[in-house]
């Protein structure tokens, strides 16, 4: 009677290891061969299968957003979208997303057509740009072919070719499968060890990797000019910020009067530089002559003067580069994010051989995604872990002035995306710029929220205060919009007064 039991509990057991690792496997992605020249990858918590060249080696990085096909002259990107909770559909998709390639005249559409693949309809939009480089494959030829599993929910295969595209060479089929399981984890990524100069080695060492607790930085849209201002504010709150915020772009030199008025006051200065310029008295995003060369001697001369100064610098490239309102966000160049982490590592890897170590290099997407597509996930944008030391977060509680604004608290401005950057990276991390509007609530409550709930979020070591304003252009005479001023209402003053002395 006893081995009975026994075996009928081993047998039970076996029974139990098995439906644990078949149902693992359902939760799974799985790749197999197909025939000599094909795999087959299978997507069961997005319902999907496609077969591709083996040649092509997968990546499942980032496999919630996407599952990554590479080799040199060849990518392949499958994406998930579902829109169900949203006001985006299948058109909106197709329609807006064609939109932001129309629009740069770098890139030019060719095809644009339905196709059916063993009885899967999608839909196909082929274009191309000029190459950057010769001396490497340069991925110029691109095809995005959307399926819809219904009005709100899709599959895109997005193709980016050095040579013109035959896709049903490259994927000679997509099936549509039941959904089953759910999406295995991203993987986690970490900064690496970085030989800074003595100076920013201490720097970071004292407000990222051994602090404690949390300082705060500022932006006073009037320094340096008029530096008296920062310090008629710091007595006003009784706090001395350490970090200043300056921002500049490739229209512009390097700030040198700027630079050294910060390092004179023992400031280190937030460095916010965009690739943008002005071509033909127009604002141009220039990621592609970057790569191309045509601004090494503007980044050689940066590199430079970075050397000269010779003090720590946080320098933030390209930020909120998933909303489609700066001009080098992939909605506007090609939905190709590889672009941009390819120019970001080209200028990192410029100041590196030129000797810059005072640099601390910070990655900041927007809190959302505009437009919130797959193919523009603040996550396709992560250049890699040499080249990111810090992540930056930015949120403001913009207030109800605008229609479809609405007041936020601290919580619910970044409780959203704090959680989902700590389950995806190591780094240390900072909020870049922010602050609370002045429309729709009371602004003194909210900064003493936000000194109350900072506390809880301790990975992040620094926070820079915004202390501007925003204009409604819709209207002749000049009417503030977002007032997140610091220094005008005295409760609010007093709020972050108080606040800033926990910190001290």
């Amino acid at each position: 009677m006893n081995f009975k039991k026994i075996f009928l509990t081993v047998t039970a057991l076996m029974i139990l290891t098995l439906n644990t690792v078949f149902a693992a496997e359902t939760e799974s992605t799985v790749l197999i061969p197909y025939s000599d020249t094909y795999n087959k990858y299978t997507n069961n918590p997005y319902g999907y299968e496609i077969v591709l060249l083996n040649s092509l080696k997968l990546n499942e990085d980032i496999v919630s957003v996407k599952s990554r096909f590479e080799s040199d002259d060849l990518v392949v990107d499958i994406l998930y979208d579902n829109f169900y909770s949203g006001l985006d559909n299948r058109a909106t998709y197709i329609g807006y997303g064609n939109r932001g390639i129309m629009k740069n005249p770098e890139f030019e559409i060719t095809g644009d057509y339905n196709h059916n693949f063993g009885g899967i309809n999608g839909h196909i939009i082929l274009y191309e740009r000029d190459k950057v480089t010769d001396s490497r494959p340069d991925r110029s030829y691109y095809a995005m072919i959307t399926f819809s599993r219904s009005y709100k929910e899709l599959i895109t295969v997005f193709m980016k070719s050095s040579k013109p595209l035959y896709i049903e060479q490259i994927m000679p089929s997509f099936k549509l499968i039941s959904k089953t399981g759910t999406m295995k984890a991203d993987r986690v990524f970490e900064p690496f060890s970085k030989q800074f100069d003595e100076k920013t080695l201490s720097f970071y060492n004292k407000y990222f990797a051994e602090n404690e607790k949390v300082d705060f930085g500022i932006f006073e849209p009037t320094y340096p000019h008029y530096s008296y201002r920062l310090k008629q504010i710091e007595t006003m709150l009784d706090y001395e910020f350490p970090v200043v915020l300056l921002y500049n772009s490739f229209q512009l030199p390097y700030k040198t009067e700027a630079m050294n008025l910060a390092k004179e006051q023992g400031k280190v200065v937030e460095y916010g530089l965009y690739t943008v310029d002005m071509v033909d008295g127009k604002e141009k995003d220039v990621t592609l002559e970057i790569l191309r060369g045509e601004y090494d001697e503007y980044l050689e001369q940066l590199a430079e003067s970075f050397n000269e100064y010779d003090y720590p610098v946080l320098f933030r490239l390209n930020n909120e580069m998933n909303g489609e309102w700066v001009w080098y966000s992939a909605h506007l160049v090609g939905k190709d994010t590889d672009l941009f982490i390819e120019c970001w590592r080209y200028i990192y890897n410029k100041f590196k051989e030129m000797g810059v170590d005072n640099l601390i290099f910070v990655w900041n997407p927007n809190e959302k995604s505009f437009p919130n597509y797959a193919y523009n996930h603040y996550l396709n944008y992560y250049p890699g872990n040499e080249y990111v030391d810090i992540v930056g977060l930015t949120a403001y509680n913009t207030g109800n002035y605008y229609p479809g604004e609405i007041w936020r608290s601290f919580a619910e401005a970044y409780d959203h995306f704090y959680y989902d950057y700590v389950r995806h990276f190591k780094h240390p991390m900072m909020i870049t710029e922010f602050s609370g509007a002045s429309a729709g609530g009371d602004k003194s409550m909210w900064f003493d929220d936000m000194f109350n709930k900072i506390l809880q979020y301790d990975r992040i070591k620094l926070a820079v205060l915004w202390n501007g304003q925003d204009y409604d252009m819709s209207k002749q005479e000049k009417t503030v919009s977002r007032n997140y001023r610091l220094d005008l209402e005295p409760e609010v003053i007093e709020a972050i007064k108080r606040g800033l002395q926990k910190y001290k």
